[in-house]
């Protein structure tokens, strides 16, 4: 299963090949709140940051996420878009989120500039689970 920081390397990879800039600290941090569920007072407690400005930049996230994935993100379906777009199984703790019962070891973007579609994301599967 996906660990959150592959789930975070996933997502910064498809943002990097639609717009050319990496996620920052906050979106990492914003990113990583939303698939545990939290609330923004939450988020921007463990980001240093106050509430609005979590809120304001988790909004501009969000919108930027539905372009990059073609599809519209919320906070209440990017555990689901994320699983669709790389066909992938997620874990986060005691919750585990599965999509076509398939385990992922690495996947490697490589160079390409183009987001990968899951069965091209299959191709790039390196072989073996994660433990």
């Amino acid at each position: 299963m996906m660990r959150l920081q592959e789930i975070l390397q996933f997502i910064d990879d498809a943002v990097y090949a639609k717009t050319g800039k990496h996620l920052n600290d906050l979106q990492r941090g914003i990113i990583e709140g939303t698939l545990k569920r939290q609330k923004y007072d939450d988020i921007a407690e463990n980001c240093g940051c106050s509430a609005g400005h979590a809120k304001d930049v988790g909004y501009e996230l969000l919108q930027m996420l539905s372009d990059v994935f073609d599809e519209e993100v919320d906070k209440k379906n990017l555990k689901s878009v994320v699983e669709r777009q790389g066909a992938l199984n997620i874990s986060l703790g005691a919750r585990s989120f599965n999509s076509n019962n398939n385990i992922i070891g690495c996947v490697n973007m490589g160079s390409e500039q183009t987001i990968p579609t899951p069965d091209r994301l299959k191709q790039l599967i390196n072989y073996g689970s994660l433990a």
